[in-house]
């Protein structure tokens, strides 16, 4: 049998910038990118790199959108 190996972890936050921070304080890391493209959905991100794994961070800036959606369901 093979494996697999994870190559992206997403979380949605509702703070980017406080998540950041505690992202860098905690786990040691830095920003290595940040996707301008995800605008056209409402978001902004972050992306930490973790060896050949990357964490991203996404965070709505407009109502409605899937992750604030999500943010919302889940009370946080």
């Amino acid at each position: 049998m093979g494996y697999f190996r994870l190559r992206q972890i997403a979380l949605v936050a509702s703070d980017l910038a406080t998540t950041e921070r505690q992202i860098a304080d905690v786990l040691g890391l830095e920003i290595c990118y940040r996707d301008t493209g995800v605008a056209k959905y409402g978001l902004h991100n972050a992306l930490f790199a973790m060896g050949g794994t990357f964490l991203e961070i996404v965070a709505p800036t407009q109502p409605n959108t899937a992750a604030g959606r999500y943010i919302e369901r889940r009370k946080g």
